[in-house]
């Protein structure tokens, strides 16, 4: 991760920035109630990221994701319009696949609007590969989700 940059767990401080971030970056944003619900829930993480100090701390970007038994589920990955492009998104989904995988996670899953292209480029340069389709998963415009899936490789027996 960049030097410059800060990820730890996401706090009741941080939801107005996130909420303002995801009204920004989603047709169909979550509801306040949605992100405060992830801050209570056992099997969720919530990480915000941004700036190193000595800079004020604002929130770029947030990542959710659950890890339930050995999968991991990617439910949500905003980044500020203003920030994007400047590899935030690729650092927290970098951390989020690790600290998954150290939990015990064996594969990866998402679902991503075929329309999202920048999102799609990203998860299919850490590996990500279609497996499926959900037609009309996205009630906002009857848009199919791409189902995305993300496998690590058996570790070599020495």
């Amino acid at each position: 991760m960049s030097p410059g940059l800060v990820i730890r767990k996401a706090g009741l401080s941080d939801i107005r920035a996130i909420f303002a971030i995801e009204k920004e970056s989603f047709p169909s944003p979550w509801s306040r109630w949605t992100f405060l619900a992830e801050l209570t829930q056992p099997v969720s993480h919530f990480w915000v990221i941004g700036p190193a100090p000595p800079s004020p701390w604002q929130v770029w970007g947030y990542i959710i994701f659950w890890v339930v038994a050995d999968e991991m589920h990617l439910l949500n990955l905003a980044v500020r319009p203003d920030q994007r492009r400047q590899g935030i998104a690729q650092a927290l989904l970098r951390e989020a696949l690790e600290q998954s995988r150290a939990q015990g996670a064996q594969v990866a899953w998402l679902e991503v609007r075929p329309s999202n292209t920048a999102a799609r480029a990203l998860y299919e340069s850490f590996g990500f590969q279609e497996v499926g389709c959900r037609p009309r998963y996205y009630a906002d415009t009857n848009e199919d989700a791409i189902l995305l899936a993300f496998e690590w490789k058996a570790e070599a027996e020495e």
